[in-house]
Protein backbone atom coordinates (compact mmCIF):
# COMPACT_ATOMS: atom_id res chain seq x y z
CA UNK A 1 0.00 0.00 0.00
CA UNK A 2 1.23 3.34 -0.86
CA UNK A 3 0.51 6.67 0.68
CA UNK A 4 0.67 9.91 -0.91
CA UNK A 5 2.94 12.91 0.43
CA UNK A 6 3.31 16.30 -0.58
CA UNK A 7 5.32 18.88 -0.22
CA UNK A 8 6.25 22.79 -1.45
CA UNK A 9 8.94 23.36 -3.77
CA UNK A 10 9.86 27.00 -5.33
CA UNK A 11 8.86 27.51 -9.36
CA UNK A 12 12.30 27.49 -10.08
CA UNK A 13 13.32 23.88 -8.23
CA UNK A 14 10.03 22.04 -10.26
CA UNK A 15 11.61 23.58 -13.61
CA UNK A 16 14.40 21.61 -12.87
CA UNK A 17 12.41 18.46 -11.66
CA UNK A 18 10.56 18.85 -14.98
CA UNK A 19 13.77 19.19 -17.32
CA UNK A 20 15.25 16.50 -15.66
CA UNK A 21 11.93 13.85 -15.67
CA UNK A 22 12.22 15.02 -19.63
CA UNK A 23 15.70 14.17 -20.11
CA UNK A 24 15.14 10.77 -17.80
CA UNK A 25 12.02 9.94 -19.70
CA UNK A 26 9.96 9.52 -16.60
CA UNK A 27 7.16 11.38 -14.93
CA UNK A 28 8.23 14.21 -12.23
CA UNK A 29 6.51 11.94 -9.48
CA UNK A 30 8.41 9.13 -10.36
CA UNK A 31 11.75 11.10 -10.78
CA UNK A 32 11.04 12.30 -6.73
CA UNK A 33 10.36 8.93 -5.82
CA UNK A 34 13.59 7.87 -6.89
CA UNK A 35 15.45 10.94 -5.85
CA UNK A 36 13.62 10.33 -1.99
CA UNK A 37 14.58 6.50 -2.35
CA UNK A 38 18.56 7.07 -3.32
CA UNK A 39 18.28 9.79 -0.59
CA UNK A 40 16.95 7.57 2.29
CA UNK A 41 19.68 4.87 1.37
CA UNK A 42 22.38 7.54 1.28
CA UNK A 43 21.19 8.53 4.95
CA UNK A 44 20.61 4.80 6.24
CA UNK A 45 24.76 4.38 4.45
CA UNK A 46 25.66 7.50 6.38
CA UNK A 47 24.08 6.01 9.45
CA UNK A 48 25.69 2.41 9.21
CA UNK A 49 28.69 3.54 8.56
CA UNK A 50 29.43 6.07 11.29
CA UNK A 51 28.93 3.06 13.69
CA UNK A 52 31.92 1.69 11.46
CA UNK A 53 33.78 4.41 11.89
CA UNK A 54 33.52 4.51 16.01
CA UNK A 55 33.98 0.61 15.93
CA UNK A 56 30.69 -0.01 17.24
CA UNK A 57 29.90 -2.39 14.30
CA UNK A 58 32.39 -4.58 11.18
CA UNK A 59 31.86 -3.75 7.90
CA UNK A 60 29.60 -6.36 7.33
CA UNK A 61 27.38 -5.55 10.11
CA UNK A 62 27.30 -2.13 8.63
CA UNK A 63 26.28 -3.68 5.23
CA UNK A 64 23.19 -5.02 6.51
CA UNK A 65 22.18 -2.42 9.25
CA UNK A 66 21.93 -0.29 5.92
CA UNK A 67 20.19 -2.90 4.12
CA UNK A 68 23.07 -3.36 1.24
CA UNK A 69 25.92 -5.58 -0.07
CA UNK A 70 29.30 -5.41 1.50
CA UNK A 71 30.69 -4.16 -1.79
CA UNK A 72 28.08 -1.00 -2.00
CA UNK A 73 28.99 -0.08 2.06
CA UNK A 74 32.82 -0.84 1.22
CA UNK A 75 32.21 1.44 -1.90
CA UNK A 76 30.84 4.04 0.46
CA UNK A 77 33.04 4.17 2.96
CA UNK A 78 36.03 4.51 0.49
CA UNK A 79 34.23 7.39 -1.37
CA UNK A 80 33.52 8.67 2.30
CA UNK A 81 37.15 7.83 3.75
CA UNK A 82 35.23 6.35 6.51
CA UNK A 83 37.72 4.02 8.01
CA UNK A 84 37.65 1.64 10.89
CA UNK A 85 39.21 2.71 14.26
CA UNK A 86 43.01 1.38 14.58
CA UNK A 87 43.78 -0.64 17.64
CA UNK A 88 45.79 0.37 20.67
CA UNK A 89 49.27 -1.31 20.74
CA UNK A 90 47.92 -3.20 23.24
CA UNK A 91 45.34 -4.71 21.28
CA UNK A 92 47.33 -5.39 18.71
CA UNK A 93 49.82 -7.70 20.94
CA UNK A 94 46.72 -9.26 22.69
CA UNK A 95 45.80 -10.41 18.97
CA UNK A 96 49.53 -11.71 18.12
CA UNK A 97 49.35 -13.85 21.34
CA UNK A 98 46.19 -14.88 20.33
CA UNK A 99 47.11 -15.86 17.13
CA UNK A 100 50.25 -17.91 17.85
CA UNK A 101 47.94 -19.95 20.42
CA UNK A 102 45.50 -20.91 17.90
CA UNK A 103 49.03 -22.00 15.54
CA UNK A 104 50.44 -23.58 18.26
CA UNK A 105 47.14 -25.59 18.64
CA UNK A 106 46.77 -26.47 15.37
CA UNK A 107 50.64 -27.91 15.30
CA UNK A 108 50.12 -30.16 18.66
CA UNK A 109 47.14 -31.97 17.10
Amino acid sequence: MSNVISTRMKEKEIKILNEISKKEHIDRSSLIRKFLIQQIQEYKMKESAEKYRKGLVSMAEAASLANVSIYAMMEFCQREQITAPQPSEDEIKQEIKHAQQIFKNLNND
